[in-house]
């Protein structure tokens, strides 16, 4: 037999380590060892866990050392998913056995199987009962246990079960076990997600002419080379009842289906709807599973269980075969991008894998993120439109108050008196209303009024944000807590004063204004516990309450036909941020938030209160006019050459010593500057310190690369990083390809 080796990546993460290394297949192993293996390797004086990447028969190395040991008899990796692997490390700048993770088996506490003790019979059921007949007077336990164990059948109980309806212990068991009346037996039981919706959306909706069209023109997607659509629909137009029209058909064709949204909590109806008429072919995979959920879920998908998967951004790696529909809705949402290490965008993973296993990819919003919008110009994408709501239902009416008149009319308070009088009138109805205010907490900030000090996180450069219940000061970056106190650590003053808006505060003033009024608060404090989010929506659901008041997670998936009013509290939140897509991301969190309004047959308004009523993201969004805040939008990305015409690299050298982030910053653009030679309106920006000038304790100074073509770059930026890591010790730099946030 000839001799192999395997090409493989050590599994530590670590530049120096971060390419294949080649080892010998010892004989006793050959055959048994492929692609998409876990091994165990000797590497200097340790054994390394590490995953094949090929076969080779070729020997690249004077002696190399041989594999150590076959931990698990197959693979754990798909040809697929080392393609993904590869792909995801190259073009996100990954270390490549960080993408490799990425599409391994959930692991962890609680991960593995999980068993329960069965008791089945051994003999008849009429054996049973003559044996309990015959022990009753002298060993009841023993007797109920018989009995009990008749009438469940040949399938048995489970000894929880037996041990609750009988009283028996377990000498009452091993007793009748050792007569060889029943056995004792493992058996593996399979953890089901948690609460949720379940039961809606069975039933088949009609379609309207628009549904019609855009089905027809999905349905000859699989024949064509253009198997890729942009489905374009106002809030309310039905692109869910469309998702579940083709995944069941994609179903009938013999071929899997994935659908992806952008958190799973908030989309309720639409995982009601999967679970409905999908009932035991559906897996759920997200990051509010427990560990054993996860793993059951997973492996589920992996033996072919579950044929169609729902999730969020991590679902991507489903281990799914045969692939026919990928559907990525909402897909606008920036939630989709992995902005922690190893870094990724959904919807270019989604891509891949459409391509790969020649699926349709399906993009669903209301407000296409303007990359999408581009791509669908330019050809890549085909778009289908569904401009009228179901049932012709208008959009709501959308009022903008100015905020600025009201300051000057002298209304200080939260509220406009447009806002305020028609919130009367809403609850005067007996209908429902919606707040939104995107900013949890109480206040932005405490201030000392007495010298201007305001009390600022001690690892990052942003203020505390003030909260109720209970009382306290937190950092919203890395989480640090403390006690408001009761003195300014500036000059110890006691006039302390806490500023600005958040969800707790506005909860407070409604209840003080409206203290009839039933009102529910839904942010990340409100829903920290599994579940909540849930439980939440079903009290509002059922009317059991009048106001919800929320952050921007009330601004999708929901859908209550009893709501006609939806106020925003403060459009401008997002507007000055330093950020080049404040305004595409205001004028998209507008529009979902308004769509919440008007969906049952009473119609709905919505009033928006801002210091910015000219601004064109705002009146763009207030006329329900996309196409005009796009052209707007463009223009300006154009006249800056900024995405969508360019792409951005963004570096970030990170240290515990200001001096030293900026020295690795200015050494890496020189070095940079020193390898590439830049193509017609690439453009590097910086050394500059970032926005966030200090986060948990690391300061930070970015530089910003206007590339056309990152992937053209790819090896030198590789080179030049891992050599400044290695000089510059104590320094982090990352590399992010289109950052969704600039901060």
């Amino acid at each position: 037999m000839p001799e192999l080796y395997a090409s493989v990546i050590l599994d530590l993460v670590s530049d120096a380590l971060d390419r294949p290394y080649q080892y010998a297949i010892p004989a006793h192993l050959q055959g048994k060892v492929q692609p998409g293996c876990r091994v165990l390797v000797p590497f200097r004086s340790r054994k390394l866990g590490a995953y094949v990447l090929s076969l080779e028969g070729e020997k690249k190395v004077e002696q190399p050392k041989e594999i150590l040991e076959l931990p698990d008899p197959t693979p754990v990796l798909s040809e697929e998913m080392l393609a993904l692997s590869e792909w995801l490390a190259i073009h996100f700048f990954n270390r490549h056995i960080e993408t490799i993770r990425l599409c391994l088996p959930p692991a962890g506490k609680g991960a593995g199987a999980l068993t329960e003790e069965h008791v089945r019979p051994r003999v008849s059921a009429a054996k049973l009962l003559e044996e309990a007949f015959a022990l009753k007077k002298r060993a009841l336990r023993q007797a109920l246990l018989l009995e009990h164990l008749a009438y469940a059948g040949e399938e048995g109980l489970s000894w929880k079960e037996l041990r609750r309806k009988t009283g028996a212990s377990r000498n009452a068991l091993r007793a009748l076990e050792t007569k060889g009346l029943l056995g004792l037996q493992a058996v593996r039981r399979e953890r089901i997600p948690g609460r949720g919706p379940t039961g809606e959306g069975e039933r088949q909706l009609l379609f309207t002419p628009e549904q019609e069209a855009a089905w027809t023109e999905i349905m000859e997607g699989w024949g064509k080379e253009k198997r890729f659509f942009l489905l374009h629909g106002i809030t309310g137009s039905g692109k869910t009842e469309i998702y579940y029209r083709v995944a069941a058909e994609t179903l009938e064709q013999g071929r899997n289906v994935l659908i992806l949204v952008p958190e799973i909590a908030l989309t309720p109806q639409m995982v009601a709807g999967f679970r409905g008429r999908f009932a035991g072919k559906l897996a759920l995979l997200h990051s509010s599973l427990s560990p054993g959920e996860r793993y059951d879920q997973w492996w589920r998908v992996q033996r072919g269980e579950a044929r169609v998967v729902l999730g969020a951004r991590s679902a991507v790696f489903a281990p799914l075969q045969n692939i026919g529909l990928i559907v990525l809705d909402e897909e606008h949402e920036q939630t989709y991008r992995q902005d922690d290490g190893p870094r990724y965008h959904t919807r270019e993973v989604a891509g891949w894998r459409a391509r790969y296993h020649k699926a349709v990819l399906l993009l669903g919003s209301a407000t296409p993120s303007l990359e999408s919008y581009l791509q669908a110009s330019a050809g890549s994408y085909k778009t289908l439109e569904l401009k009228k709501r179901v049932g012709d239902r208008p959009l709501p009416a959308v009022q903008v108050v100015d905020m600025r008149y009201e300051f000057h009319r002298g209304n200080r308070g939260i509220f406009s008196r447009t806002l305020l009088r028609a919130m009367e009138e809403t609850l005067a109805r007996e209908e429902q209303l919606i707040l939104f205010l995107n900013r949890r907490g109480y206040a932005g900030f405490l201030l000392c009024r007495s010298c201007g000090y305001v009390v600022q996180c001690p690892s990052c450069s942003v203020s505390l944000t003030y909260h109720m219940e209970p009382e306290h000061l937190q950092c919203h970056l890395c989480g640090f807590r403390k006690a408001p106190g009761f003195s300014c650590p500036g000059c110890g003053s006691v006039y302390l004063r806490n500023f600005g808006l958040g969800t707790q505060r506005l909860e407070e003033a409604v209840k003080k204004i409206f203290p009839g009024a039933a009102v529910i608060r839904m942010d990340s404090d409100a829903t920290a516990r599994k579940d909540a989010h849930h439980k939440l929506w079903e009290l509002f659901k059922k009317k059991e309450a009048s106001v919800l008041i929320g952050t921007q997670m009330i601004a999708k998936g929901l859908d209550f036909p009893h709501v006609t009013l939806v106020g925003v509290v403060a459009a401008d939140i997002a507007l000055n941020l330093p950020d080049f897509r404040a305004g595409e991301r205001t004028f998209q969190l507008l529009t979902q938030v308004a769509g919440r309004a008007g969906r049952g047959e009473k119609g709905g308004r919505v009033i928006v209160q801002t210091y910015n009523p000219e601004h064109y993201s705002i009146k763009a969004a207030a006329a329900h006019d996309y196409q005009k805040f796009v052209e707007e939008e463009l223009k300006r990305r154009k006249s800056l050459h900024y995405p969508p015409f360019t792409q951005l690299l963004l570096f970030t050298c990170s240290a515990p010593f200001v001096e030293l982030a900026e020295e690795s910053a200015m050494e890496l653009r020189a070095s940079l500057e020193k390898e590439i030679v830049l193509d017609q309106l690439e453009q590097f920006i910086g050394p500059a310190p970032a926005p966030l000038p200090k986060i948990r304790d690391l300061y930070r100074f970015q530089i910003l690369f206007k590339v056309n073509n990152p992937a053209n770059y790819n090896p030198i930026i590789r080179k030049v990083i891992w050599e400044l890591r290695s000089k510059m010790k104590g320094t982090r730099i990352t590399v992010d390809l289109n950052p969704m946030v600039m901060l």
